[in-house]
């Protein structure tokens, strides 16, 4: 079948060129003619003959006369039927038979139709001749047929991609997450460092911690704690809005200071318990 196609494409081709550049005037002419639809006729000149979901069979008829003499019929080498439909690009061709010497005639099923020319909104009808004597290349055009909307809309079919430029390409970002707004998280904020002075306060008060032996800690100690400090700060950083990637190269480098000052402060608070200086309660 595509070998077919291509095969009527070349012909049709090579007939377009031959009417030309090879002769300026032509010798034929269409005479009588039709379009039948089942039962319905008419002439092959007519636009627009209606073509309905329920129809069945189309044929097409004519003959072809030498020009200016409507007596003198005409046979070409090559006669072609072409249905045609520029708005997409698609042809389909029938070859009629010769009935007495002098009647063209094709007759196809609709549904053995193309489903692209089906769908769409008008059918061109072309006849298309080809002969060694160029006087008899020609290419002819006449009436159309109009599929209706239910017969479009029932062979309906998706055209296959071309190469052609694709629509511009639009990244929709996911919108930020919705957090409680900035005020209750810095209100929330400080009530934990209320609670945490009162922590401090009531460990004083109630002598739970030795604060004594403060003076008697490393400075790695306090190093340590200033990590950890670090650490809460970059998570409340990160919940006020830093990037995911900024809070992980923070928590890289500061982990690894908050492990080299982690093992000398936990050096330094053995070395304090060795000495029972360190108080619990």
């Amino acid at each position: 079948m595509r070998l077919t196609t291509i095969i009527h494409s070349a012909f049709a081709l090579i007939a377009t060129l031959l009417s030309c550049f090879c002769c300026t005037c032509h010798a034929i002419a269409i005479g009588k003619g039709l379009i039948r639809i089942d039962d319905q006729n008419f002439s092959i000149r007519e636009t627009g003959v209606p073509l309905n979901l329920t129809d069945t069979r189309l044929s097409i008829a004519f003959t072809i006369l030498r020009d200016g003499d409507s007596s003198e019929f005409v046979n070409p080498k090559q006669v072609m039927v072409s249905l045609s439909s520029p708005n997409i690009g698609s042809e389909f061709y029938l070859h009629p038979h010769l009935i007495e010497g002098k009647i063209y005639e094709s007759n196809i099923l609709v549904s053995d139709i193309s489903s692209f020319l089906l769908s769409a909104e008008e059918i061109k009808v072309t006849v298309i001749t080809g002969d060694p004597d160029t006087t008899y290349n020609d290419i002819i055009s006449l009436g159309s047929i109009r599929p209706s909307a239910k017969l479009r809309q029932n062979k309906h079919v998706e055209y296959p991609d071309r190469f052609q430029a694709k629509p511009e390409i639009h990244h929709i970002f996911r919108e930020p997450p919705k957090s409680l707004p900035t005020f209750v998280t810095l209100q929330f904020s400080l009530l934990l460092f209320t609670l945490l002075a009162v922590l401090f306060f009531s460990w004083r008060y109630f002598n739970a911690v030795n604060f004594e032996n403060l003076g008697k800690l490393s400075p790695f100690t306090f190093a340590f704690l200033a990590t950890i400090a670090l650490f809460e700060y970059y998570f409340y950083d990160y919940y006020l809005g830093a990037s995911i990637f900024t809070t992980l190269y923070r928590v890289a480098i500061t982990g690894i200071v908050a492990l080299f000052f982690g093992s000398k402060a936990l050096n330094n608070l053995y070395s304090l318990r060795m000495e029972d200086n360190r108080k619990t309660v």
